[in-house]
């Protein structure tokens, strides 16, 4: 990804009149940054692209695409901001990105109904089955194996959170399968954090570990680094309520630690909920104050999180 954005700069380079080249110059390297787990390199570009492609006056420059471009960068900025703590825009873009688009192209409607549907289902929002299955129907009706496979394994995501368990595991193995199939190993941390607490929620504890473990040792190998403090944050809440020992509290400390540095500050906020529920269970209070009072103060109500409202009650039961 990155040689590809290095050669799409090139060409960008040499045509320094063409707000499209520019456009697309940053996105690509924007979302590739946002898979490296840059984030704050990732929001500058995809920030910078929306601002080229706003101050084009004619957006039929813009129309060659074959997604809808404007709206697939508000998709892949709204999976950017959600975690750096800008909350509330995340989730404009993320809703503005779907319903404010008039392209028609199934193509189009079914990415941007992909991306809705992960953008929730990394930011704990509800699943809409609905649109799963629509996103499931376009790919369908126009031969989209690679749309197919991702709207499978999200509907079947969204049957999960509605609290159909067997069938919506049933659901994300298959669609995971597919996507396997078809070659495709983007998001690969997403698709299988999830299988990884389905399985362990239904007490494959184990198996949700042995994968966790697998998908963290896979990211040296594809750099894919965006959800790494997710996954040690779930593998460490996995390990305390297998067993709460020292791993346990190592890994939830190692999703504190990629966070900050990655300045992730909901992913830090999640992460040191964890750590202060482990210090909870084993009777240290203070520790647990101490890690999560700093974290939490860096949110304000708008935001409008559920980890905001446990973390403020868990202070609370300390004091």
């Amino acid at each position: 990804m990155r040689e590809l954005a290095d050669a799409i700069w090139s060409v960008a380079d040499r045509r320094p009149d063409s707000p499209v080249a520019a456009v697309v110059a940053h996105w690509t390297s924007g979302v590739t940054c946002w898979f490296g787990g840059d984030y704050l390199n990732a929001r500058t570009h995809l920030e910078r692209a929306l601002a080229i492609y706003g101050a084009e006056p004619d957006p039929a420059t813009f129309r060659a695409s074959a997604l809808d471009l404007p709206f697939v960068i508000m998709r892949f900025l709204a999976l950017v901001l959600w975690p750096l703590g800008a909350v509330a825009r995340a989730r404009r873009l993320a809703a503005d990105a779907v319903s404010a688009s008039g392209e028609k192209r199934a193509l189009s409607q079914a990415n941007a109904l992909v991306h809705r549907a992960v953008f929730d289902g990394l930011c704990g929002g509800m699943l809409q089955q609905t649109e799963t299955i629509l996103a499931l129907g376009l790919a369908r009706d126009h031969t989209m194996p690679l749309y197919v496979a991702a709207g499978t394994y999200l509907n079947g995501l969204a049957k999960w959170r509605a609290g159909d368990r067997i069938a919506g595991l049933a659901d994300m193995r298959h669609g995971w399968t597919l996507l396997h199939e078809n070659d495709c190993y983007l998001c690969e941390p997403f698709w299988g954090m999830h299988i990884a607490m389905a399985e362990a929620e239904v007490g494959q504890v184990d198996a949700g570990l042995e994968l966790l473990n697998e998908l963290i040792a896979s990211t040296g190998q594809s750099g894919q680094h965006w959800l790494d403090a997710e996954l040690h944050r779930v593998r460490g809440e996995l390990l305390s309520r297998h067993d709460p020992s020292n791993s346990a509290e190592d890994a939830l400390k190692r999703a504190l630690e990629i966070a900050r540095h990655q300045q992730t500050k909901t992913f830090e906020l999640r992460s040191a909920l964890g750590l202060a529920r482990l210090h909870k269970m084993h009777g240290r209070a203070g520790a647990a104050f101490e890690v999560l009072a700093p974290t939490l103060a860096e949110f304000d109500a708008e935001g409008n999180l559920p980890e905001v409202e446990q973390a403020k009650e868990l202070l609370k039961q300390e004091h």
